[in-house]
């Protein structure tokens, strides 16, 4: 499993062009550097059925730098050249998505940004969610990708975790395709049912945001 230090930009108005997303990190070097920008189109918006906005703060558009020795205060100024909001993470990649640099990726990857439940400390927070849910979540559905991301600088507005998982495109608008056993009908309401229980044990449902956006790796 991977682990590294992600920095996370979220725009939740304009998305820059990849051009200028790689005008704006042309300093970042690396051999382990990788750069995927995430936008809301027409492909993506085939997906509209998964979009969750409690709190009205939807993201149209994410930026991912992982980077080893990332300078925050430097990221900060690349997230504000670009009009974004930057938040420092702790990654883990319990499965690795299929990205090649220059390609996009041909599912939708699906961004889900939440406040923890209340009153919950980091250590049960990184207990529930790494280590109890990460089998769950990978069981119930036919992820081909998935990443978890524990916010420890948040930017506006504030989020604890960011999820990102990536799914087939058959998947954006058939749960059978989202769903592990989604061929069996029962088996795949008992697979929601349990990957619901689990979230709620460490999300808060109405303070999380969910999206699907398209994803390309610049770099």
């Amino acid at each position: 499993m991977n682990t590294a230090n992600r920095f996370i930009i979220l725009f939740f108005h304009d998305v820059p062009q990849p051009e200028a997303v790689e005008s704006a990190c042309d300093g970042l070097e690396g051999d382990d550097l990788m750069i995927t920008l995430a936008r809301l189109d027409a492909h993506s918006q085939r997906a509209s059925m998964w979009i969750r906005d409690p709190m009205g703060c939807l993201p149209q558009g994410r930026l991912a730098i992982d980077a080893h020795d990332g300078d925050s205060a430097y990221l900060t100024s690349i997230a504000d050249s670009l009009g974004g909001s930057l938040y420092r993470c702790f990654g883990r990649t319990p499965v690795t998505p299929q990205l090649v640099v220059g390609e996009t990726f041909g599912g939708t990857m699906q961004l889900c940004c939440f406040q923890r439940q209340e009153n919950l400390s980091d250590a049960t927070l990184t207990t529930r969610w790494f280590e109890q849910h990460t089998d769950v979540a990978i069981e119930t559905q036919q992820t081909l990708g998935y990443r978890q991301n524990f916010v420890l600088e948040s930017g506006e507005p504030f989020f604890d975790g960011i999820v990102e998982e990536y799914f087939s495109y058959e998947a954006a608008t058939d749960m059978a395709a989202f769903f592990a056993d989604g061929h069996d009908e029962t088996r795949m309401w008992q697979h929601i049912e349990a990957l619901t229980k689990s979230s709620e044990s460490f999300l808060d449902l109405d303070k999380s945001e969910v999206i699907h956006l398209t994803d390309t790796r610049l770099r």
